[in-house]
């Protein structure tokens, strides 16, 4: 990676990096983190009643204790995602169980609950975080079993959760272990370029290539393969990869909607929006019926013009064959045509993402930042960390200034885990270690957080160059960390991006627009040639007698992407909500029956097909997508529907704040004072958002700039 800029030394930071323990420390620190726990409820327990309960004497020693702890379980609870071997994620998995058994048996106290809610009827004059803190706190107690009658149904409560976050673990540890794939013949994948095909394992001795489902394996096949049936080949064993995941989603969904109703609520669709921006079922089916309509009107504009680009090719394909097309739109033949219309726009992906190495988009990414919030990006030398400080070589880290340089205004660290590995997580995420907070001696603690993804890996030491998909993906998981990074919140418990989920996406998504700026994109560009000779040699090489290429990206590829933005957008927003009418019905039906009885596999095919007019007949009875992603079982159940949300969200702060001048120093700052800062230490959001916008919320945004869009 070229750094921003790599000399000073890490012992001048104001904070020392964070430690990655080992595996067979981990269970040790959990179990040393959970004593500390338990000794500081024991002494609240014993010292304090009823009468002389306060928010000091209930939240403090706990609260102290959390904020003491926090770093070092943020960096075990990092390994789930990027440890680099399987061995270090099972002994993960161990200590994670211990923890959330200790915190159910905690958190379902009615001795606690009692003198938290005698701390809050105390009616002390607090400040607006912690008389947050105190009111989470209490729904907290209340939705891991406290208010439920009887010492024997509390106690099976607590047992039925755990065993319920059990089979979430099983689950999520099936996704991120599968790897899976296809045995091709050669001459089955001619079409792939080379950079693609450099990735996957050839077999000399059977002229074959086994193509993994993961590392973009089958996006690949489906977007290039021009053999239809090589395509549909690749797209049912992708979805078919996880079957044995589809009865442990039946599972999960019955307890949890049975875990709802004992708690009193009709749904766990309406237990968990306790915890969420939008306060109810109705309201998400609210937001969704007003979207609905626009975004598969757009959807079907965009299949219809796919449609007549594959109906013409398939022509010519079965001419030979007196074969009719199939006049359905099979989801195996949707990148692949989506490719070839992109083309006739003059849009070449492969050719773009030749401008944006990845050793050069994150500099050219933290540059933004640099100029529009007056941030610094110091990047550490490998050389001035131990082996200690890092989980994988490939992982960079920088640390982070606010202008002018100096202790006081430092911000924190900020790390790097880009490329695909095996055992690592699947997609992209921002995951924040370390928590920035007000210490007890009235320092500062500093946040250190991650952008993960898992981009494609080049061969041995080739280079990573970003489609503009990912160049997306970047910049959003970027927004997140620099979230992290400038909050300010007295408690760890609402640093940063400890927001709902249907709220926290806002600001990454709405800073996506910048990767959709002409002048912003070419800024951002460094053609990969001009990088090192033997990329200059590698590109002569794939482009005899081409001239040179310029060394940003030209202006007509620039503008072509953000003429085109839309093109595909309204296919892709439906899906998203496919998903969250899913998302919904899962997690709201009238009944434990009615959640017994549900077929989730068919009803998630079924409102797909409806919802984007794909023809998934060929999977409906043993596809296994639904299962294959981790949201629904990671913490997102009864939350997809915050990405449509916070699309829309996110136009109307776009447009009200930056479009005029997306690099205007006064909006940045307004935006990072009243939006970034808080964290999650704001009671009502929603005024939060309106005091940046200058306007009540636009859900609507989006839809109005769909229906004006170029196809």
């Amino acid at each position: 990676m070229v750094p921003i800029e790599a000399k000073n030394s890490v012992m001048a930071f104001p904070q020392p990096l964070p430690r990655i323990p080992p595996a067979d420390e981990i269970i040790p620190a959990i179990d040393r983190i959970i004593a500390r726990f338990q000794a500081a409820r024991a002494s609240i327990l014993e010292n304090v009643t009823v009468d002389n309960a306060s928010f000091d004497t209930v939240m403090g020693p706990v609260t102290n204790v959390e904020n003491e702890t926090i770093g070092e379980i943020g960096v075990i609870w990092m390994l789930q995602y990027g440890a680099p071997d399987r061995a270090t994620q099972d002994i993960f998995a161990q200590a994670r169980q211990r923890f959330i058994k200790a915190e159910a048996s905690w958190n379902s106290s009615d001795n606690m609950y009692t003198l938290l809610l005698a701390a809050r009827n105390k009616a002390e004059p607090l400040d607006e975080e912690s008389q947050l803190l105190l009111d989470k706190t209490l729904l907290q107690y209340k939705l891991a079993g406290c208010g439920i009658t009887g010492q024997e149904q509390k106690q099976k409560f607590v047992q039925d959760s755990l065993d319920l976050d059990a089979l979430l673990v099983r689950v999520q540890r099936n996704i991120s272990q599968e790897s899976g794939g296809v045995e091709f013949a050669n001459e089955d994948l001619k079409d792939l370029p080379a950079h693609e095909l450099d990735r996957f394992q050839k077999h000399q001795q059977s002229a074959t290539t086994f193509v993994p489902f993961s590392n973009g394996g089958t996006d690949a096949v489906l977007t290039f393969a021009s053999n239809p049936e090589i395509r549909k080949r690749m797209y049912i064993a992708d979805q078919n990869k996880l079957q044995s995941n589809i009865p442990l989603m039946q599972d999960i969904v019955a307890r949890r909607h049975e875990l709802a109703e004992r708690l009193g609520y009709r749904s766990h669709g309406e237990r968990r929006m306790e915890t969420r921006l939008l306060k109810s079922p109705a309201q998400v089916r609210q937001l969704l019926e007003q979207l609905t309509d626009g975004l598969m009107k757009r959807g079907r504009l965009e299949l219809d013009l796919l449609q007549k680009t594959r109906l013409a090719d398939l022509q010519k394909l079965d001419s030979n064959t007196g074969d009719k097309p199939n006049a359905g739109f099979p989801p195996w033949d949707l990148k692949y045509y989506q490719r070839l219309v992109r083309k006739e726009r003059k849009i070449d992906e492969f050719l773009i993402s030749e401008y944006f190495p990845l050793e050069t988009a994150i500099p050219a990414m933290l540059r933004v930042f640099e100029t529009a919030m007056g941030l610094q990006f110091v990047e550490i030398p490998k050389s001035e960390m131990s082996d200690s400080n890092l989980w994988h070589e490939t992982v960079t880290v920088f640390g982070v200034w606010d202008t002018p340089r100096d202790d006081q205004n430092y911000v924190g660290y900020l790390y790097f885990d880009l490329l695909w590995r095996e055992h690592k997580f699947r997609g992209g995420h921002n995951v924040t270690m370390e928590f920035g907070f007000e210490q007890s001696n009235g320092q500062r603690k500093y946040p250190s957080t991650i952008v993960m993804t898992a981009f494609p890996a080049a061969k041995d030491d080739g280079c990573v160059l970003l489609k503009h998909h990912q160049l997306l993906t970047l910049f959003h998981e970027l927004g997140h960390a620099v979230h992290s990074l400038v909050s300010r919140t007295t408690y760890s418990r609402f640093h940063g991006t400890s927001l709902p989920p249907d709220f926290v996406e806002i600001p990454s998504l709405m800073l996506e627009n910048w990767c959709w700026v002409p002048s912003m994109l070419q800024s951002m560009s460094t053609h990969y040639s001009y990088l090192r000779p033997e990329y200059r040699e590698k590109w002569k090489r794939e482009n005899p007698d081409t001239p040179d290429p310029s060394k940003q990206l030209p202006a007509n590829l620039a503008h072509a992407l953000a003429k085109h933005r839309y093109a595909d957008a309204g296919l892709f927003y439906s899906q998203q909500l496919s998903i969250s009418l899913f998302d919904l019905e899962i997690h709201s039906p009238k009944s434990a029956q009615a959640a017994k009885n549900l077929n989730v596999q068919k009803l998630w095919y079924d409102i797909r097909q409806k919802t984007e007019g794909l023809d998934f007949a060929d999977v409906k009875a043993t596809g296994s997508e639904l299962v294959a992603f981790n949201h629904l079982v990671g913490g997102y159940d009864m939350a997809y529907y915050s990405y449509l949300c916070c699309s829309s969200l996110a136009q109307d702060l776009f447009e009200s704040v930056f479009a005029a001048d997306p690099m205007s120093v006064d909006a940045w700052a307004r935006y990072r004072r009243t939006l970034l800062l808080p964290g999650g230490g704001r009671a009502d959001l929603m005024q939060l958002l309106e005091d940046v916008l200058g306007h009540p919320p636009n859900t609507g945004a989006l839809i109005k700039v769909l229906e004006s869009a170029n196809l």
